[in-house]
Formats: C-alpha cells, structure tokens, sequence
C-alpha cells in the first residue's frame, strides 16, 4: 500500500521556493554569502518543519496513520474503545508468629511489595480469625501493566501498610494476569475488524474482533466452524502465552452474548495446541567483536529472545530458523546511535522448519544449547 500524503514535503523544492520568493522581493540574485539568501536558507527547515507537521495532522484522519488521542477518537466513531491495562494479581500469605485470641482486620488496600517498585493491595477487607497462624488474601497490582507478571513466590515479602500484630506477608504463587494498555497496533485492527460485527451472521471476523476485545491480554484468535451451528474459537495471549481459564471464560462469555451470537450459533473455546521447539546452535564472530556479539545474540533481549517472542506470539506460525538467521545475522533493533554486532556466519541445528496449522502455536522448550567460536574472517 502506497503511502498518503496530503501535502509533498520536498526540501529541496522548498529551498527553491524560499529563496526565488526572497530574490524576487529583493529584485536581484543573491549569492552565496549574502546575509539575505543566508537569512532564507535559516527558513527552509522550518517550513519544512510546518509542511511536515500539517501533512501528518492530515494524515491521521485515516485509520491507517492515526495514533495516540487521535486513533482513539476513531474508535469511538465506530463503538470501539482501546483496552485499558490490567493489573496483575496473586495470593498474599499474611501470618502472625505466634496466634492470638481475638481476630486480625486486614483492610481492603493494604499494600505489599517486594521491591518498593511494583506494589500490591488486598481486593477486599480480610479477617485472620482468632487462634489461626495466617490468611490468604488475593492482592492486585496498584497499577495495571505486565512488568508486574512473573514475581516469584515468596518475593513479595514487604507489608508497606502495617497491620497491628502482622508480623509476615508472602505471595504464595507468582503474579500473573497483567496486560499493558492495547498498543496502537492492535487496536487498530481491532476497529478494522468492527465493520464486521454489523453482520447478524456470524462471520469470522465478528467472533476475532469480540474474543480479542474480551481482555486486553488476548493478541489474536482462529474461529472455524468444524460442523454446522458449531463455532470454535481459538485465542492466543501477547508473548505466546497460554489463556487461562479465566481468559476462555471471558472469551466464552464475549462471543456467547445475545447480541454478538448468532441464534443458531452454538460457540466453543479451546486453548491453542503447542508445538515445542529446542534451540541448538554455533554462531561465529571475530576476536575484535566478541564481546558485542555475544551480547547481541546471548543477551537479555538480544536476538535468541526476540526469536523466543516472535516465534510464539501468534498462532499458524511456521517455525522458521531463518527468522532466527536473521536476527543473528542482521540485528536491527538497536535505538538511534546504537550499534548492534552481528554474527559473521551462524550454524543453526535446531529448530529445524516445521508447519505450523491455524490453531497452534510454537513454544520453546527450553532446551537452548549456544556456543560461538572465533574466526579470522570478515
């Protein structure tokens, strides 16, 4: 698709015009040099600047450039609105060392953390009752997002509101359910897709646009009808993740409603099947550059990760060493002014090509054996 633009921001055509403008005004050439044709050239990138600006203010008006407030403000034209985060949560262990003869209030929003970072606050009021050594209290991240995901069990240690004759808290499992706020991305194919919710007869689209709307975890879903009257909804979570119970029951619940189902409809929804892969390789890169590659490739969100993200982020999708191939070979995700440092060549034993079909999803096993070795060339 071709790029829209409402206005051409040429620089060069720009600097012709500024300075023809001021020569013209002026009634003479002006040469290099000349503090008026410096003065115009001073001009050029701010009206360049102005073009630029003015042709994306219009260019957002479609949804294919739109972006922050503005794409938002689409979606509510069509009756979508961008999911918000979700909080993660977990179970929060608080206990007494020794038990006591009269019961223990723990109020609703009493915090906990484990790293004065992330915090955590009971849902509810709680009681330990008399004569008992702890209560478990489900806790719920303060604010919404992934980065609190995956604390472990018996991090969140931390009782930041003091609790009279609480002496320990501690989360019993690891924190999961969080979900950033829908990216712009996603949301707008989110409101690509509402279109097809006008229907009453249940296309595929329709059932995509109301599972991925169910939760702001859910990236994407298959919807296939196996036999007639029977609908089968498939979702995925960002990062590959596995819907939860809870996850399929809101899905269940957003496809199954009276003004989304179909009459004759009769909808189902299974979690993903998971294909694992190993990952089994030898990469090669120069004395010189060891230490950069290694980081590039073995490192937190280097190119083994990303590969790890990619790979299962999405239902159908092929497992494909070459996209590991590239990223070691070809690193491209550095920010402006970073250098990122590439293998010079790249021995890939596993994974090895495998298709994928609609309703599974490639997961790494975590069977990684990596090593590099030097070489001379280039």
């Amino acid at each position: 698709m071709s790029d829209l633009n409402f206005i051409e921001v040429k620089p060069s055509e720009i600097y012709e015009t500024v300075i023809s403008a001021l020569e013209d005004g002026c009634s003479e050439e002006l040469y290099p040099g000349d503090e008026r044709r410096i003065f115009g050239e001073a001009l050029v990138p701010l009206v360049v600047a102005i073009y630029s600006s003015v042709n994306d203010a219009c260019r957002q008006k479609m949804l294919r450039y739109a972006r922050g407030e503005v794409l938002d403000a689409l979606g509510e034209n069509r009756g979508v609105t961008r999911e918000a985060a979700v909080a993660a949560e977990t179970v929060e262990r608080f206990g007494v060392n020794t038990p006591i003869g009269s019961n223990i209030i723990i109020p609703a929003g009493t915090r906990v953390t484990s790293d004065y970072v992330n915090y955590f606050a009971t849902t509810a009021t709680a009681v330990l009752p008399a004569g008992d050594s702890y209560v478990d209290v489900t806790v719920k991240a303060t604010e919404g997002g992934s980065q609190s995901n995956d604390i472990l069990a018996g991090a969140i240690n931390v009782l930041v509101d003091m609790v009279p004759s609480i002496d320990t808290v501690t989360n019993t499992v690891k924190t999961h359910g969080g979900a950033d706020e829908e990216k712009d991305d996603a949301y707008r194919d989110r409101i690509r897709l509402s279109g097809s919710t006008l229907s009453v007869a249940g296309p595929p689209n329709a059932y995509r646009f109301w599972a991925m709307s169910a939760d702001a975890s859910v990236a994407d879903a298959y919807v296939s009808s196996p036999s007639p009257g029977v609908v089968k909804i498939v979702p995925i979570c960002y990062g590959g993740v596995m819907p939860s119970d809870d996850i399929l029951a809101k899905v269940l619940a957003s496809c199954s409603a009276d003004d989304v189902r179909p009459l004759t409809d009769q909808v189902t929804v299974e979690a993903p099947t998971i294909q694992q892969y190993d990952i089994e390789l030898v990469y090669y890169t120069t004395e010189a550059d060891e230490s950069a590659c290694v980081a590039t490739i073995e490192g937190t969100g280097g190119a083994i990760d990303k590969y790890i993200y990619w790979q299962g982020s999405s239902l159908n999708r092929d497992i494909n060493p070459d996209y590991l191939r590239k990223l070691i070979l070809a690193p491209d995700w550095g920010e402006d002014g970073d250098e990122l440092v590439g293998a010079v060549r790249v021995n890939i034993v596993k994974p090895v090509f495998t298709d994928m079909d609609e309703t599974t999803v490639a997961q790494f096993s975590g069977n990684l054996t990596v090593s590099h070795q030097l070489t001379t060339s280039e």
